[in-house]
């Protein structure tokens, strides 16, 4: 006996089972979140990019450069300070008082996004290396008729420096030193000096009958020869150990000649000519005054160098100072 089937209204054909129904998504809110948090994050990384390789640069090449204005400034600050301690302390039986001033190595940084940007600060006194190194030579007339040379070989000698090299990242590269008492600026489209040596040239004489008085300063480093890299500031401490000033004379007019081993010779050549050219005594160059330079190129092009030589005629008067500066390079105290 065959039974019928349980549901009568299924059709003869049926197997009993039921009809499945399509599948459905259970959670439309939850797909919503999804493709939103997606979207948002990349709206999130597209204005992320935007600030690292817009706004980063600008910012950063901001903070180089106010490093470097603020480096100008305080290295030209302790130039002065020995400068003006020379003048007073020449001829001197008081001791001068020693000279302090913070450079500061780094640029500031972006939290998160970019490191400050260190310096490394040298110190290299005379007599370490043979360049920096400033010469003079004169021929003067010395009691009793008798004549006598300054050379590099008594007190025309001179040399050290100090040097700060800034390696900026988004701002130009930049080596800011102070030797034979000038603050050069140099930089890969060219160099120059920013704040000169304490020397002057004046002319006593009339036309046709030049009577020049030269004034020059030498300034001899000495110290500890250090090497200090990193961010934040260090500080440098200077102290005068002696300065003196001597006239030498010549009744016959002699010719001054300078001499400089540097590897920035052509800031200095541009100082001297210009500065001679635009002194008091109104100097023409290749008749009263002569500039001379020559590169000498070595295997590591980091380490040509120049020997710039100066000459000026008929100087009857050489008002000489030869001042000694003991300089360090330490850690900043709190």
């Amino acid at each position: 006996m065959t039974s019928s089937p349980q549901y009568t209204h299924y059709s003869t054909d049926s197997t009993a089972d039921r009809i499945k129904k399509s599948p459905r998504w259970g959670n439309d809110e939850g797909v919503a979140a999804t493709v939103g948090t997606i979207m948002a994050l990349l709206v999130f990384l597209t204005f992320f990019g935007m600030f690292t390789n817009q706004f980063v640069p600008v910012w950063m090449g901001d903070n180089e450069s106010a490093h470097m204005s603020t480096a100008i400034q305080q290295v030209t600050t302790l130039k002065s300070s020995i400068d003006t301690s020379i003048s007073i302390y020449a001829n001197s039986l008081v001791a001068a008082a020693p000279m302090s001033v913070p450079i500061t190595l780094s640029a500031s940084g972006i939290p998160v996004f970019a490191a400050p940007t260190a310096g490394i600060l040298q110190f290299t006194p005379e007599g370490v290396l043979v360049r920096p190194m400033f010469n003079v030579t004169y021929t003067y007339q010395s009691t009793g008729g008798y004549t006598n040379t300054l050379s590099p070989a008594n007190d025309g000698r001179s040399g050290g420096m100090l040097d700060l090299y800034c390696p900026n990242r988004y701002y130009v590269e930049q080596h800011l030193t102070w030797e034979n008492g000038a603050v050069i600026l140099n930089q890969s489209d060219g160099e120059f000096v920013i704040a000169g040596p304490q020397f002057s040239v004046r002319d006593l004489g009339t036309a046709g009958s030049p009577n020049r008085a030269v004034m020059l300063t030498q300034i001899s480093l000495q110290g500890t020869n250090k090497t200090i890299g990193g961010t934040g500031s260090k500080l440098v401490t200077a102290e005068m150990q002696f300065a003196d000033t001597k006239s030498y004379e010549n009744a016959n007019g002699a010719s001054l000649t300078i001499t400089i081993v540097t590897k920035h010779g052509m800031a200095w050549a541009r100082y001297f000519n210009s500065s001679l050219q635009s002194s008091p005594a109104g100097l023409d160059y290749g008749t009263d005054f002569w500039v001379n330079w020559t590169l000498h190129e070595q295997t590591n092009k980091l380490d040509n160098y120049y020997t710039v030589t100066i000459t000026i005629g008929q100087v009857m008067i050489l008002d000489h100072t030869k001042a000694t500066v003991k300089l360090s390079v330490g850690e900043l105290g709190v």
